[in-house]
């Protein structure tokens, strides 16, 4: 006879875990099922040679009053993951039309903000820093009604309203870029100014104490503590539903019953694989199998014997590097960049913890299609891996192993699957236009007792902040519908 618990939740990613231990945390009996052997889903971190790290780089935004500071808060242990922003760990570099090289180093934290950094890297002259400081204020200081009015309406569209240079729109590309990994052209500005908000009021450029991931591992423990079960290197086969309302699942450890489901699998997965198409009226099938995913990032992990990058995150692009619609549909097609966008993060730069022997880890990556099999990668591997040494020509010597990672390696660890060509994408349903505020997928879904967590609904911010925020508001759908009956 199957085990019956009141919810599960498939995938212990940040907004799986999140929400699981706010649902454990209020009482009801919760299972947790993830195919991996480690919490995290795209942030977990790993252990191994003496290294703490991530499989591809990830920082977090805000630094500051993130809704992981308050999920551990309502838990109960506000201490258990520390909380890192720290000061002049920010490397920005940009390679300027005419050739020249500006770099600036930022902070993690709000109060150290300068906007004269940008018109510094940027190399602006005095009309310019007017014209882009007009652009900026006025996206910091949009009322919220404004802001949630611009769902239709790209930040390409917006920052066409005004007279800046191309520096400035390189600077927001890779902005975009880097914290939804789409074009200037594709996302969402709603969603884009209301997390630009965000990061000029608490800061960017958060990471956690003893790796990314352990915050997914502390919200698993809490399940546990809370009388739930977490159940690693379970894959799920099948949610079972019948008469429209979910009964539990189907793995490859055993069968469970549960009158709620939670999937943190991805809404096209889940609704394509795991539940069947056929128990989704045709329209709906429609929608999802339509809706497009943020791109993919695909780079190395290089393990050297000594410190060779002193900031924790870097970030290198240039008016020919960012990507937009276009620029992405060349890459696509074989025409690459000879300097990728790079974005790179050292974890033990953060926390010492995390490197050895004086060593150090450095994890660089570079946006492309979400397609498994794209064919081009290698071609862009070694691009981005020139871009790195030249950045950095002392890792030359440094440098004793190199880890690759492809779209295919993301898709296989962490996302079936379901719709050709993609698999691979970074966050997941991509923030674009069409995709964003009200034309976000429900977290209900047209089966009783059927949820979706994670970034592919529910939730509005850059990246993980985005998942978290969607279990924290699962959660209370969740529970709201069962006090409800």
């Amino acid at each position: 006879m199957a085990e019956r618990y009141d919810a599960i939740v498939i995938g212990a990613g940040m907004g799986g875990a999140s929400c699981a231990a706010l649902l454990a945390k209020r009482g009801l009996r919760v299972l947790v099922l993830d195919k991996n052997s480690i919490p995290g889903g795209k942030a977990m971190t790993l252990a191994k040679r003496g290294f703490g790290y991530e499989l591809w780089p990830i920082v977090g935004g805000p630094s500051l009053g993130s809704q992981f500071e308050r999920v551990l808060a309502e838990l109960g242990v506000p201490g258990e993951v520390e909380i890192l922003a720290p000061k002049q760990k920010n490397l920005l570099v940009y390679r300027r039309a005419d050739g020249s090289v500006g770099r600036v180093v930022g902070s993690a934290r709000p109060e150290d903000a300068n906007p004269l950094l940008l018109a510094e890297l940027l190399g602006l002259g005095e009309a310019e820093v007017a014209e882009a400081a007009r652009l900026m204020m006025d996206i910091v200081s949009m009322p919220a009604a404004e802001v949630d009015a611009l769902d239709d309406v790209s930040l390409a569209d917006v920052i066409a309203r005004y007279r800046v240079p191309q520096s400035v729109v390189s600077y927001w590309g890779m902005w975009v870029n880097i914290v939804f990994v789409v074009g200037l052209d594709r996302v969402a500005a709603s969603e884009a100014i209301l997390t630009f908000q965000d990061f000029m009021r608490n800061g960017a450029g958060r990471y956690h104490g003893g790796g990314f991931g352990k915050m997914a591992e502390a919200f698993c423990r809490s399940v546990e503590r809370s009388g739930g079960s977490v159940r690693l290197r379970a894959r799920v086969e099948r949610i079972r539903i019948e008469d429209g309302a979910v009964r539990g699942v189907d793995t490859d450890a055993g069968a469970f019953d549960a009158p709620i489901v939670v999937s943190n699998a991805g809404i096209q997965p889940t609704v394509l694989r795991l539940a069947g198409e056929e128990n989704f009226g045709k329209p709906y099938v429609e929608r999802v199998r339509s809706l497009v995913p943020s791109e993919a990032i695909i780079g190395f992990r290089y393990f050297m014997d000594r410190p060779v990058i002193e900031h924790g995150m870097a970030i290198s692009f240039s008016d020919a590097s960012h990507l937009h619609a276009a620029r992405l549909a060349e890459i696509e097609a074989g025409r690459l960049p000879d300097e990728p966008l790079l974005f790179c993060v050292v974890p033990s730069a953060y926390d010492p913890g995390l490197a050895s022997e004086g060593g150090q880890c450095a994890l660089v990556g570079t946006i492309c299609t979400p397609d498994p099999d794209f064919a081009h990668a290698e071609a862009l591997l070694e691009r981005l891996d020139s871009h790195f040494r030249r950045l950095w020509p002392e890792a030359e010597k440094a440098v004793q192993r190199v880890e690759r990672y492809t779209s295919a390696d993301v898709s296989s660890l962490t996302r079936d699957r379901a719709v050709v060509r993609q698999g691979g994408e970074c966050i997941g349903l991509a923030q674009s236009v069409g995709q964003c505020g009200r034309h976000k997928p429900d977290a209900r879904a047209p089966v009783h007792g059927l949820y979706f967590v994670g970034c592919d609904a529910g939730g509005r911010g850059c990246g993980t902040h985005q998942a978290v925020d969607s279990g924290v508001n699962v959660a209370k759908l969740v529970l709201e519908d069962r006090a409800a009956g």
